[in-house]
């Protein structure tokens, strides 16, 4: 008989973490996919340890003012993004996203995203990201509570479209530049 309680106290913890873990991994296969472009890579530091680290471009958004928001709502068919707004975290939205203040971003969670990947993917992923000609696009998971996870990661290349408008913005920055002080005798 003292062997049962011995075998239930071996047996009960572990059934409580497969449960756990089940329940986390039914909360994480849960929700809406919707694609989202991303920017802003520093070509310095593509990888850390195995993750790729990223701004969102959401569509819609030009650039946040200030303090990032603490809610978007996105619109659209998923797994396309027609566009984005900024609503109110308490705002009626069918597909809100909301930025996890405990996570690693904190408040900026809704401009940087971070995406753990493989060791035999970084080297790939590393070679794509300084491709100037291909745009970055992360998928993400939304969930009903407005709590989002990246989980995959895909280029595809630019539209002649796009390059123009990005030289165009490149050129349109070098204008603005101020001219070299002019040094006199």
């Amino acid at each position: 008989m003292s062997r049962l309680p011995r075998l239930a106290a071996l047996v009960v913890p572990l059934l409580g973490l497969g449960g756990l873990w089940a329940l986390s991994e039914r909360t994480y296969e849960r929700g809406t996919e919707w694609e989202v472009p991303i920017q802003g890579y520093d070509p310095r530091d593509y990888l850390r340890g195995h993750y790729v680290e990223f701004s969102y471009d959401w569509p819609g958004i030009e650039e946040f003012s200030g303090v990032p928001p603490e809610a978007l709502c996105l619109e659209g068919a998923a797994p396309a993004i027609a566009r984005v707004t900024q609503v109110a975290v308490e705002a009626a939205c069918a597909h809100p996203v909301r930025a996890d203040k405990s996570g690693v971003y904190g408040w900026d969670g809704l401009t940087r995203g971070r995406l753990y990947v493989g060791q035999e993917r970084a080297a790939l992923l590393e070679d794509q990201l300084r491709n100037r000609d291909q745009r970055g696009i992360v998928t993400i998971r939304q969930r009903e509570d407005g709590s989002f996870t990246p989980v995959a990661i895909r280029f595809r290349s630019l539209t002649p479209a796009e390059i123009a408008e990005r030289d165009a913005q490149n050129a349109a920055a070098e204008d603005l530049r101020p001219p070299p002080p002019i040094m006199t005798r």
